[in-house]
């Protein structure tokens, strides 16, 4: 089988310093495939082959995170998720309370807002994450 081109949904793990492993790759794999953020085990569970174990998951996603790959989201239910990003710049997420599926979005109105709070905190704000939650047009219209 030969090996996905690095694309804009898919990471070149060679160009960010990372052996190209099965593992690596069925992880992206099931991130991309994922409409909605998740769980590490569901992850794991998800691996159709090149099955590993649950800490190779958890590395291999903390450092997808590092690379922008994927950003981590702290469920409701306090359990951290991952979900696949394809922005490579700053970007939110909007997810659906009903069905839980999520989307990205580009529009960011808080950046002046910060400015703002930098100057009067003092404070170096390095980033932020804004995650808005809504029903999705699906859920809205009963499909």
């Amino acid at each position: 089988m030969s090996k996905p081109k690095a694309t804009s949904q898919t990471p070149s793990l060679r160009a960010a310093g990372m052996r190209q492993t099965p593992q690596r790759e069925a992880i992206l794999r099931v991130l991309q495939r994922a409409d909605r953020p998740l769980t590490v085990d569901e992850i794991w569970g998800a691996m159709e082959q090149h099955r590993c174990g649950i800490p190779t998951v958890y590395r291999n996603l903390e450092r997808f995170v590092r690379e922008g790959w994927a950003e981590s989201i702290l469920g409701q239910d306090q359990v951290m998720r991952f979900v696949r990003c394809h922005s490579a710049h700053h970007h939110h997420h909007l997810s659906c309370e009903q069905c839980g599926r999520m989307v990205e979005v580009d529009i960011c109105g808080i950046e002046p807002s910060l400015l703002g709070m930098e100057r009067s905190s003092g404070f170096r704000i390095t980033r932020h994450q804004l995650h808005v939650f809504g029903i999705c047009p699906e859920c809205q219209t009963g499909k």
